[in-house]
């Protein structure tokens, strides 16, 4: 089945089906045509997936150099 035909079908079918399934279909939807929220940053803004992987590279290789901190010590902090 080609892209014609499915857009045909979907055309056909939107109002057949429930709430739930056009919520997951909205979200897939978003995802593919969006970056993909997989995470927030502190200040709450979405995290694409290729932000999450850089910022966790960066935080490895700072573990990795010893830049970091201890629970009681950022406990202290606050």
């Amino acid at each position: 089945m080609g892209a014609l035909e499915l857009r045909e079908k979907w055309v056909q079918s939107i109002s057949t089906v429930d709430e739930r399934f056009l919520r997951m279909v909205d979200a897939l939807y978003e995802g593919y045509f969006k970056n993909e929220t997989v995470a927030f940053h502190p200040d709450g803004l979405p995290m694409s997936r290729k932000e999450y992987k850089t910022a966790l590279s960066v935080a490895e290789k700072q573990i990795e150099k010893g830049d970091y901190i201890s629970v009681e010590e950022f406990e202290k902090e606050q």
